[in-house]
């Protein structure tokens, strides 16, 4: 029988966690940004907006798995891990800070291949940086509940960037600014400074568990083909039920994201994008704030309930946020939309630190069922089927956007048909979606007796 594993120190959880700053910034900054900085300071059509956003992550089915692969052989000083983690990370930020650069004149297709292009470059050095990120974190510990600490410390420092995207169109706002592209560009610069610091952390001070070299490895984990190590790991029925339930909860929130951004410039501020700006920034304070303090009741619940049932009772809120979306979304009380998110925060938050700490588990589930060890895959494909949510959710967003009805030419003299479609899809969609990630993780089948058992037999 294995001995119960240590506890990681505070400061070990906290370096891997910073990584998640960057992360979710990396992830969802553009997704946030894009659609505005391009439609209103470009003119491009959000579908076009949402067709660029959606066509790297064809790229991605490439790049993510043989990063994974990769991740998993790679042998240095250094590690596995931490060299990706590290040049990866610097790359993407300066990625980020170039991407808002592309130049003005070009016509809305010129626009749209320009953006293309850059989208290519920065999604490819994402790759890079976030899964070794990711597969650090799901090896640093091979106890039940320390993976949920562990994801708990990645989703505070994530949530912390959600704060600060938030603010992001506020910023652009600002009277020093000529206007939304000039402001997002200097932004731009000063994330990416920020972003590239975050990034280097984990690199710097999280070390690897030590990985024998491959001839001291029992012939079962000698290593694999890329074709059987794909096939492995999207035939492990656990990580494909996590990654829907995932997939879901990201499509039906992000999918109306850009609905409920202009539902509020052009509804609830009447036009007026400096008050919106605010509202939006307020709003998705209040909202990261909350996510903030759930953080500790989702672990709470995760290891007294279960990681299973504890996410499966989380995301019921998100249902209940989403519905009262269609009450609180009023020009009468700009701010009631603040209530909303008092439920829609924990559901989500509760994803992202579940999510991630049963997958830790799966990579553990396939190891004792296939022989391999490869966090790296794993966090290859959660990587891109998050991202390949992303997209679709944008892809969607902007044609939902443009099945209401909507003209950004009309501003606020929207018809009264439009304005009650934005409000119904920003209600409806993501209550659907909450309800069928709910369903999906319902067949979940590790539990932390099995899981324990499963660790005993792995001596781990």
């Amino acid at each position: 029988m294995s001995a119960k594993p240590e506890k990681l120190s505070f400061w070990k959880k906290s370096a891997y966690g910073a990584g998640g700053f960057a992360e979710n910034f990396f992830h969802n900054a553009l997704n946030i940004m894009a659609t505005p900085f391009l439609n209103i300071g470009f003119g491009v059509s959000p579908a076009l907006v949402s067709l660029a956003m959606t066509i790297p992550r064809v790229w991605d089915a490439i790049t993510d798995p043989i990063m994974g692969l990769v991740s998993d052989n790679f042998r240095s000083r250094f590690g596995r891990r931490r060299p990706f983690v590290f040049i990866g990370g610097i790359l993407t930020a300066m990625a980020f800070a170039g991407i808002w650069w592309i130049p003005q004149g070009l016509g809305e297709y010129g626009t749209f291949f320009a953006f293309l292009a850059m989208l290519l470059l920065y999604y490819t050095v994402f790759t890079v940086f976030v899964v070794p990120y990711l597969a650090l974190g799901f090896e640093m510990t091979p106890d039940y509940n320390e993976r949920t600490r562990v994801m708990s410390y990645r989703s505070f420092f994530s949530t912390a960037a959600g704060f600060a995207m938030n603010w992001l169109f506020w910023l652009t706002q600002r009277e020093i600014f000529d206007g939304i592209v000039d402001g997002m560009r200097w932004v731009g610069i000063g994330c990416g400074i920020v972003l590239a610091i975050a990034a280097m952390v984990p690199a710097l001070f999280v070390k690897e568990v030590h990985r024998p070299k491959p001839e001291e490895l029992p012939s079962r984990d000698k290593g694999w083909g890329f074709i059987a190590s794909i096939k492995g790991t999207l035939s492990t029925r656990p990580f494909l039920l996590v990654v829907a339930a995932c997939v879901s909860v990201i499509i039906g929130v992000l999918a109306v994201m850009q609905v409920g951004m202009y539902l509020n410039i052009f509804y609830v501020a009447a036009g007026d994008q400096p008050l919106a700006s605010t509202i939006q920034g307020i709003a998705g304070s209040c909202y990261q704030v909350t996510a903030l303090l759930t953080v500790p009741l989702v672990v709470w619940l995760g290891t007294r309930l279960g990681k299973k049932r504890a996410l499966m009772a989380i995301l019921s809120l998100g249902i209940l946020g989403s519905l009262s979306s269609w009450f609180t979304f009023t020009p009468a009380m700009p701010y009631l939309q603040i209530a909303s998110l008092f439920f829609s925060a924990p559901a989500i938050t509760g994803l992202w630190i579940l999510a991630p700490a049963m997958i830790a588990d799966v990579c553990d589930y396939d190891d004792d069922r296939n022989g391999r060890r490869r966090e790296g895959m794993f966090g290859a494909a959660y990587g891109w089927f998050t991202k390949i949510g992303g997209s679709l959710a944008l892809l969607v967003s902007g044609w939902l956007l443009v099945a209401t009805g909507f003209n950004v030419s009309l501003e606020a003299g929207q018809s009264p048909e439009t304005l009650v479609a934005m409000r119904a899809i920003i209600s409806l969609v993501p209550a659907f979606f909450f309800g069928l990630a709910i369903f999906v993780i319902s067949r979940y089948p590790i539990t932390e007796d099995m899981a324990n058992e499963i660790r005993q037999r792995l001596g781990r």
